[in-house]
């Protein structure tokens, strides 16, 4: 599992990979916090291609991001995800809660 946070203009760009679960919950929300640390940035970018798994403590530190984005009149878009991570949030339903492209 790996975090990777990376800023150009007033977009943050958060790289996700391996699995996502319980384990790195602390390690995401300190990365959400530096990506919307900024004043100056208005989009979040998640790039999900590399994840491999996502349990719900994943999708429940993506929801925190989207709330707090959403409080600062920020924007979150989840990018590249793979079909089985793309069913995980339609089963679940919160695929209509995110912007997935």
């Amino acid at each position: 599992m790996s975090i990777a946070v990376e800023f150009e203009g007033s977009t943050a760009r958060i790289t996700l990979s391996g699995d996502i679960d319980y384990s790195i919950q602390d390690e995401i929300r300190k990365e959400n916090s530096r990506a919307l640390a900024g004043d100056h940035i208005k989009e979040i970018h998640v790039n999900l291609a590399a994840v491999t798994f996502l349990d719900s403590s994943g999708i429940r530190a993506l929801l925190a991001l989207q709330k707090q984005a959403s409080e600062g009149d920020k924007s979150v878009t989840l990018l590249n995800c793979n079909e089985r991570i793309r069913e995980i949030f339609s089963i679940s339903g919160f695929d209509r809660m995110f912007t997935i492209l």
